[in-house]
């Protein structure tokens, strides 16, 4: 259709908006065109944002758990009990004569040394809540177990498991003392474990050999010039290891291969000598000769299964070929080679202006 000139033509975008406006009622809603967007939002659901609900922990792991009451008019639930019965002295005693109960789940939450007794000895000594026909045992018969054992085992075997049948649990020196009876049993306990530690201790304590001295010490491996020891009240001067008053400029190999010739016959000094034309040394440990034909030093002995150091091991015949010393005090880059005695390189130095001096 051809237009007017100098006329333009309106495009209504809004036809409701312009029908409101002029007073007229719009069309039904068949013929209305609604906009996506508005459709769109009124289609589109509400989210609601909901709180996540924190369950509240329980004071104890064990405790179980409370149901709702479905007749609130009965009875209040029973408070939690105080006394138990010991099942060995069959005696009620409050709680805290007890050990008390502790959930697998918590076993790496907690240091070890917080425990009553070794953590595996709790299910054994303690009151299960999912076994309550099994009765706990009380602290006094733990001790009253440990004192008996004392009397008829000995020291060793009192921290060797607890009152369960096949349990060998370790207990600590700590949890010994917390429960073994004060008084006698104690005393007994101290003394014999003194007497253990005696018989373990390396090296162990050695009384002076002087004849007029009888005091008692415990040598030192890491002091310099052992071991060699001097007396703490005498000065006088032992061997840690032979036992014997201290033998200068001999080696205790060469001392020890000594006392074993005093023993020997004349043709087995003959077979020593002839060993000794091929530098044959003597294990340091139960004095076989052996032949070396090459390699280091570190030599292992058939016959006693023992490793040693070629270099530090008495000739075939003593004295033949000097021995170094044992160096009991050795680093990473320490030099090798013969080893002297501090208190004799002492005495040599001191010793010395004055031979000189006799010399002139």
């Amino acid at each position: 259709m051809a237009r007017a000139p100098g006329t333009a033509r309106i495009v209504q975008r809004h036809p409701q908006r312009a029908l409101q406006a002029a007073g007229v009622t719009p069309p039904s809603s068949s013929n209305t065109r609604v906009l996506r967007s508005n459709t769109a939002k009124a289609a589109a659901p509400v989210s609601k944002v909901t709180k996540r609900k924190t369950r509240r922990r329980r004071a104890d792991p064990w405790t179980p758990k409370r149901k709702v009451n479905p007749n609130p008019t009965s009875k209040p639930r029973a408070p939690p009990q105080t006394h138990f019965t010991c099942r060995i002295c069959i005696e009620e005693q409050t709680t805290d004569q007890f050990i008390p109960p502790f959930s697998p789940r918590r076993q790496w939450s907690l240091p070890m040394d917080s425990f009553d007794v070794p953590y595996h000895c709790i299910a054994h000594l303690s009151r299960n809540p999912r076994k309550k026909s099994i009765k706990p045992v009380c602290k006094s018969c733990i001790g009253n177990n440990m004192a008996a054992r004392l009397d008829m085992l000995g020291a060793r075997k009192v921290g060797a498991g607890c009152l369960e049948p096949g349990c060998e649990e370790p207990w600590s020196h700590s949890f010994i003392m917390r429960y073994l009876p004060r008084g006698e049993p104690l005393e007994k306990f101290n003394m014999e474990m003194f007497n253990v530690w005696l018989e373990d201790v390396i090296p162990k304590p050695m009384t002076c050999l002087s004849p007029t001295c009888t005091a008692v010490g415990l040598p030192d491996v890491m002091s310099a010039g052992y071991p060699e020891v001097t007396c703490h009240e005498c000065l006088f001067r032992s061997c840690a290891l032979c036992l014997v008053p201290w033998h200068k400029d001999v080696t205790c190999a060469e001392l020890s291969a000594k006392r074993i010739n005093e023993q020997m016959s004349d043709p087995e000094k003959d077979t020593l000598k002839l060993m000794q034309t091929k530098d044959g040394k003597r294990c340091p440990n139960c004095h076989l000769v052996i032949e070396k034909d090459g390699g280091c030093d570190s030599m292992h002995c058939i016959g006693c299964n023992k490793y040693f150091n070629w270099s530090t091991a008495a000739s075939a015949v003593p004295g033949a070929k000097k021995a170094e010393s044992v160096q009991h005090v050795s680093h990473v880059y320490q030099n090798g080679g013969p080893v002297i005695c501090e208190m004799d390189s002492i005495l040599e130095t001191a010793a010395a202006p004055a031979v000189v001096a006799a010399a002139s």
